[in-house]
């Protein structure tokens, strides 16, 4: 079983390498509307094909994410598709040969590859048998809460019911009714169940939180005589903030518990689409943004920009900047803009109301200070307001603010009046966090350019 499952996880490269291939044919057809390729460009698609082969896995499209298969995410090939093809450009760049290919051509090729990569996960993950294909069949000890917790994941997982054999009862007392999955026996009953393949079972987890450690250490020396795959489910029901990633430090092994996929190459990615939208909005918005200041000066006394303190990554204090929208109002403290606030002028009415107010912010992500996309940076004086009214507040900083976010295109922006308000914004702030990838970036800032901002809540 578990080599079938490895025979899978191959054929997701093979097939993306060829949808890569098929892209290119594609394109070259769209170009001059014949087929097949010239030489030159039958081995420019060979190359990409090997390419992805390569740069696909090393970029994480088929890496796993808090036990979560991502491989039919489509924002996790994004950063290997973009590899292959700088890859391609750079090649081409060395043997002097860029001007032998259609630079239509390479534009339609990286189209229809990004297309055709996004139409296929998008099949697959709504194939069932796909999904439980080389599911193992896994045996629980438990048969408590955490037990009847981890029968459900495992079978949404993998989508399939028969993902868990059964439950072993650890205790001596009577066994619990309304289980998610049939009781085969008591502990004492193990061993019947060590012969791995000759009893339909291809793993054992643990999963009790009402075992004694002299219990549990009796169980995994039992389990330790069998060749079957071992798995301990810790209770960590108490200590839950965002997520949990295990890592070894100094030798030991620790858990994460607010985990977070922003971390190592995943990190520098966004940093580098970050930097690089900003400056490119930037060079497109000159315009916009010298008109705008222009006009704040001739509506009203006061600087253009409005600076305030608010909090940045990891909980440090950051200087946002906004352009001005009330009056300037030298020494006054903090108070939340509500609908009709009279501090409000004329033109910061409209450029609220259209969140021109906040591009100026381009220049924190620049600098280093903020996202294109993420949770929204509150002011120092609401987050000191909020943070122990709500469970897991200042999570939401545990990565770098955005321009826009998840809780913003959701609608939950504008004036927070109530916590019940505050308390969905933050949810969606942290399901970003912890639901991170690319194409998630992606769909937000064109759920953004089309109007998510121009919302009843802007004011």
């Amino acid at each position: 079983m578990n080599a079938d499952r490895r025979d899978l996880s191959r054929v997701f490269p093979l097939l993306d390498a060829a949808m890569l291939v098929a892209a290119g044919l594609l394109a070259y057809w769209l170009r001059w509307q014949q087929l097949p390729p010239r030489p030159g460009y039958s081995l420019a698609l060979v190359l990409g094909g090997l390419l992805a082969l390569v740069l696909l896995p090393a970029t994480g499209a088929y890496r796993s994410w808090r036990g979560r298969d991502h491989s039919l995410q489509a924002g996790n090939a994004l950063p290997g598709l973009a590899a292959t093809f700088l890859a391609l450009v750079v090649i081409a760049a060395f043997s002097k040969t860029t001007a032998d290919y259609s630079r239509l051509w390479m534009g339609y090729w990286v189209l229809a590859a990004t297309l055709l990569l996004f139409l296929t996960r998008l099949v697959l993950g709504r194939l069932p048998a796909l999904a439980s294909a080389g599911a193992p069949r896994i045996l629980i000890i438990g048969t408590d809460g955490l037990a009847a917790a981890t029968v459900e994941r495992l079978r949404e997982a993998y989508r399939d019911p028969a993902v868990v054999v059964g439950l072993l009862h650890p205790g001596d007392d009577p066994v619990p009714e309304g289980l998610p999955a049939p009781v085969l026996g008591r502990t004492g009953d193990l061993d019947r169940y060590l012969q791995g393949e000759a009893a339909g079972i291809d793993e054992i987890w643990l999963a009790s939180s009402h075992l004694s450690e002299a219990s549990r250490a009796a169980l995994v020396s039992r389990l330790q005589a069998s060749c079957l795959t071992v798995r301990f489910v810790p209770d960590l029901s108490l200590l839950d903030l965002l997520g949990h990633m295990p890592r070894e430090i100094a030798g030991m092994t620790v858990i994460e518990l607010n985990a977070t996929p922003l971390t190592g190459s995943a990190a520098l990615i966004k940093g580098a689409f970050d930097r690089l939208g900003a400056l490119a909005l930037l060079l497109l918005l000159s315009p916009l943004l010298l008109l705008v200041a222009a006009a704040i000066r001739l509506d009203s006394p006061g600087p253009v920009l409005f600076r305030q303190q608010r909090h940045g990554g990891l909980g440090n204090v950051i200087e946002v900047y906004k352009f001005r929208t009330m009056r300037h109002e030298p020494g006054a403290g903090y108070r939340q803009a509500t609908r009709g606030d009279p501090r409000v002028t004329r033109l910061g009415s409209f450029l609220r109301r259209t969140s021109i107010d906040e591009l100026p912010q381009l220049f924190n992500v620049l600098r280093g200070d903020m996202s294109l996309v993420g949770p929204r940076p509150h002011p120092v004086e609401l987050n000191r307001e909020f943070t122990d009214k709500i469970d897991a507040y200042m999570q939401r900083h545990r990565v770098k603010p955005g321009i826009t976010g998840w809780a913003q295109v959701n609608g939950f922006r504008g004036e927070t009046d109530t916590l019940e308000k505050m308390a969905q914004r933050v949810a969606h702030d942290l399901y970003y966090i912890e639901n991170w990838s690319l194409w998630l970036d992606i769909r937000i800032l064109l759920m953004t350019a089309f109007g998510a901002w121009t919302s009843r809540n802007a004011y």
